[in-house]
């Protein structure tokens, strides 16, 4: 108020000295505004493609493109809204029935699930660019293709760190596939003999098998005992179900069933070998070109990866929690472990190689695209894009390891995990889908993956991704725990009963407190971007 009696009266004063003069005051001169600039809009309607051209696998192989030129473009190809001059959406079904060109439901014909979305962007939005998803975001999944219920309900995940769950997959499935061929090796040399091998790789047991060898050298394969991988021995790290093999495959299954943005190798995979080059009917061919794929992966692969606050900290990107939360986060990481909860969501993984390829044939060539490779010469892994995760990727990047690779706290293990009929997919089992975006197919027949069994979501992001589990019907994590088994569960054993029953309970035993120190735990896991 004293400042404003001030300048209140300073014009008071200005007149009593001009009138004791005598004098009338000045008018003030007046300047006319400045013209505002008003913008301009393009009234004719155009494509909303964001680049120059499509990008060319050719280009990409010959390194005529810097690796963050083409995260760029792959951001821009991610975040754009399409429309329909783009090729956006259907306008007639595999099957030939017309189509509108979205849909909020599966409309069956051989649709996967809805054509529904403008943009990657558009569902993998919260809380980051390129992270997770909102409730309004979820999919429902069409098991028959035939646009009746049941569906499988599906939440959009963060896509922060996926570079690394790759390469981790990679390396295990490697790891799992030589322990494989020492046992038949083994059993060659002793025919009649069973040869029992534990599969273990990264701390992660994932079972036994038993190889034998009959008289004439042929070998035979017992994989009942194995647990929570698929026959061949692939980790597949994408997919609530653990079902996709690739980022790559990750990136066309959205682009071509979410938003009938249809990937020229997708339309190649078609029966006819893509002879219809528009099969969706909307007078758009080549909507996504394979170098617009790449890139999108190359942008995907280099996203953020979630930290814990603690490390956070460390790395100067915020500032660090009072005395009394750190408490409570140690305190609710120590009852994590104590309820058993670290048996499956593991704090830690190693990786060796920390170096992203696209196209690869590291993990013995499950991660490569063969089909793909027939069509385009240029998909050639001898000549990939390449760049390191610890240094060309978004910050904040995993710890570099003092004897090299990294530390990656994905509080995760890559294997699924039989949870019981609580959380039981009501459409029924899925097919694991290999790195050609084709179903896993052992002795002629397709591998299905139980409606019970899920991939053990990683929670190094889970702190500020709500909602939670697969379908998104927990709304606090708290919830989310409680619904990994049931009040009232079938006796051990049974297939209704979930492997994290007995964790769930030791949850539900401890005090309010406690649980909500626990709680506190799992809110320190940050889905975190310091560019936004």
């Amino acid at each position: 108020m004293r400042n404003l009696s001030v300048f209140m009266a300073i014009p008071i004063l200005l007149l009593a000295v001009s009138g004791a003069q005598g004098q009338t005051p000045a008018k003030p001169a007046v300047t006319a505004p400045a013209k505002k600039e008003l913008p301009s809009f393009d009234l004719v309607e155009h494509a909303a493609f964001p680049l120059d051209h499509h990008l060319e696998s050719k280009d990409l192989a010959a390194g005529m493109m810097k690796v963050q030129d083409i995260y760029e473009d792959g951001a821009k190809l991610f975040h754009t809204p399409y429309n329909g001059l783009d090729g956006v959406g259907v306008r007639r079904l595999p099957n030939g029935t017309p189509a509108l060109r979205f849909s909020p439901v599966p409309i069956g014909g051989g649709m996967l699930t809805s054509p529904s979305s403008q943009a990657c962007g558009s569902c993998h939005a919260f809380p980051y660019a390129a992270s997770a998803g909102l409730a309004h975001t979820d999919l429902a999944f069409d098991p028959g293709a035939d646009g009746l219920p049941p569906f499988n309900i599906r939440s959009t995940t963060s896509l922060f760190g996926d570079g690394l769950l790759q390469l981790l997959a990679q390396e295990i499935t490697e790891q799992l596939q030589a322990q494989r061929d020492r046992a038949t090796e083994a059993a060659a040399k002793s025919p009649g003999k069973a040869v029992r091998q534990e599969l273990r790789a990264n701390n992660v047991r994932y079972g036994v098998l038993v190889a034998t060898a009959d008289e004439t050298g042929k070998i035979s394969l017992d994989l009942s005992g194995l647990e929570g991988v698929d026959p061949d021995l692939v980790v597949r790290p994408f997919g609530w179900k653990g079902n996709i093999t690739s980022l790559r495959s990750n990136t066309i299954g959205p682009a071509n069933f979410v938003m009938g943005m249809q990937p020229e190798e997708f339309v190649w995979k078609a029966p006819d070998g893509g002879a219809n080059a528009d099969p969706d009917g909307d007078g758009v061919t080549r909507e996504l070109s394979v170098g617009d794929i790449t890139a999108m992966v190359v942008y995907t692969a280099s996203q953020e990866t979630p930290q814990p606050v603690s490390r956070l900290v460390e790395l100067g990107m915020i500032a660090a929690p009072d005395a009394a939360t750190v408490a409570k986060v140690e305190k609710g990481r120590a009852l994590f472990q104590k309820a058993g909860c670290t048996s499956c969501h593991l704090p830690e993984m190693h990786l060796a190689n920390t170096v992203f390829e696209e196209p690869t044939t590291r993990g013995n060539g499950n991660y490569y695209d063969h089909m793909l490779a027939a069509k385009d010469k240029d998909y050639d892994p001898t000549r990939p894009v390449r760049f390191d995760l610890l240094g060309d990727s978004q910050p904040p990047h995993a710890a570099r390891l003092s004897d090299g690779g990294a530390q990656v706290l994905l509080y995760g293990d890559l294997k699924r995990h039989h949870m019981g009929r609580q959380l039981a997919d009501p459409g029924g089992p899925a097919p694991p889908i290999i790195s050609d975006f084709a179903p896993l197919q052992m002795d002629g027949k397709v591998v299905l993956i139980p409606a019970t069994d899920f991939l053990t979501a990683e929670l190094w992001g889970v702190g500020n991704t709500g909602p939670y589990l697969h379908d998104a019907r927990a709304g606090t994590l708290e919830e989310a725990v409680l619904l990994h088994g049931e009040d009232k569960p079938t006796a051990a054993g049974d297939p209704g009963r979930s492997e994290a029953q007995e964790a769930r309970d030791a949850f539900a035993a401890l005090s309010k407190d406690d649980r909500a120190a626990l709680v506190t735990f799992l809110r320190s896991l940050l889905t975190f971007s310091p560019q936004d």
